[in-house]
């Protein structure tokens, strides 16, 4: 089964397709092309090119997944020095021209794809310092003038306005990000504000492409930013913890969003400012009632808090492996995480967990073949399920049933009970 969804880059990484090309390349036992054939000199020059742009590519040592897919695109062009160094090893015939093509194509993808990650770090850097700077009245004041957050408002939507591409917005490793902040910001709250950010670019994509979304794009954007600042407020004894307990802050009675209601109640003069609070403390709430801090049910949550919903829930998924496998029962590729995230997320809306009207436009935006690709995904129990876990859990339904300790002509009246001698 094919799914052309899954090979983009922000779902999973094209190189995938290159292994099958290399079979096909070595399967071709044509007569080869002469070294000065016009099309095989234009292909040994975008040889040439991708390989010095890729030893080009600076990528800082906490960005490790990026720095993986770094040396992965580096050993394909090794693979490709065989056939299309200025002297190369192996001949190359006529039909093994477009297979080649088709490589370089892949590695033009993944470069492309590490500039636009690193121009994400670099921006979002830039955006965080902002948002830490606005967001100091919060704390200090009653009443918390809107225009430092409108006016980094106003500079998302200006920046990203030409950004279609979800892995211009979306963090392929939101941890390696938070690795980077902490270098040039040192603060324990930086989770808080990246979840924020991403979130409200995010929400910002959608609302460019949904007429539903942009009619109250400032009060999303506004509350994206906000959604997380109730663990700002949560405390913790964080004594004769180690170090990596500390920076996991529990919050087993689901506070924080009635936290962060309460924290942002003084941000007014904006449109639809007087919803705010109703937005960030409904941010984890369920159509079904199994959502917290209140389990409100299907009537009581308004279109704003189902649209923020299910953001933050696509969001939890994909940078929250532990989410994601559910501890282990479910299984996926670490580098389809943002795919496994998408089906997750379709698969509790079946279940009635979230609003269908408000998925539906925020997957279609990601891609528009992506609930398609996610109806025939969760058909076909791919790509990861619970077929793991059922491999070692014994059902108990499936057990043989014992045979009975008498047949169909015995006198059951007459019978002795099994534990008399």
């Amino acid at each position: 089964m094919n799914h052309p969804t899954r090979l983009l880059r922000w779902l999973a990484p094209p190189v995938r397709q290159e292994r099958d090309d290399w079979t096909a390349l070595r399967s071709q036992t044509s007569e080869p092309l002469k070294f000065d054939d016009a099309e095989y000199t234009i292909l040994r020059k975008q040889y040439q090119e991708l390989n010095e742009q890729n030893q080009e590519l600076k990528i800082a040592g906490q960005q490790r997944t990026l720095i993986q897919l770094h040396i992965r695109v580096q050993v394909i062009l090794q693979r490709c020095r065989l056939y299309l160094d200025t002297n190369p090893t192996h001949t190359v015939s006529q039909p093994q021209l477009p297979i080649l093509e088709r490589i370089l194509d892949y590695v033009r993808q993944e470069q492309q794809y590490i500039r636009q990650q690193l121009l994400l770090s670099q921006t979002s850097l830039h955006y965080l310092k902002q948002l830490k700077e606005a967001t100091q009245e919060i704390w200090t004041k009653s009443f918390c003038n809107p225009n430092y957050l409108l006016n980094l408002i106003r500079k998302i939507k200006n920046d990203d306005v030409h950004l279609n591409d979800p892995g211009q917005i979306l963090f392929l490793s939101f941890n390696d990000f938070l690795d980077v902040a902490h270098q040039s910001m040192p603060d324990e709250d930086l989770p808080v504000y990246a979840r924020g950010l991403e979130a409200a670019r995010l929400i910002n994509s959608v609302s460019r492409q949904v007429r539903e979304w942009r009619e109250n794009e400032d009060l999303l954007l506004m509350a994206g930013l906000l959604h997380d600042f109730g663990w700002l407020m949560l405390k913790q004894n964080k004594t004769g913890l180690s170090d990596d307990q500390q920076k996991i802050v529990e919050d087993e009675r689901g506070e924080h969003p009635v936290l962060g209601a309460a924290l942002v109640g003084g941000v007014r003069g904006f449109p639809g400012d007087s919803y705010l609070c109703e937005v960030v403390s409904q941010h984890h709430e369920r159509l079904d009632g199994t959502g917290y801090p209140r389990r409100l049910h299907t009537s009581a949550l308004g279109e704003h808090s189902r649209q923020m919903a299910v953001v933050c829930r696509f969001l939890e998924l994909k940078n929250n492996p532990r989410e994601l496998t559910a501890d282990g029962i479910r299984s996926f590729d670490s580098e389809e995480a943002a795919f496994a995230a998408a089906l997750q997320l379709y698969r509790e809306t079946k279940r009635g967990e979230w609003d269908e009207t408000v998925v539906d436009q925020m997957l279609s935006t990601l891609d528009p073949n992506l609930p398609e690709e996610l109806l025939q995904a969760d058909q076909h129990n791919d790509p990861f399920s619970l077929r793991r876990f059922q491999n070692y859990r014994r059902d108990v339904s499936e057990s043989l049933i014992p045979p009975p300790h008498f047949h169909a002509g015995t006198d059951l009246t007459k019978m002795k009970p099994r534990n008399e001698s």
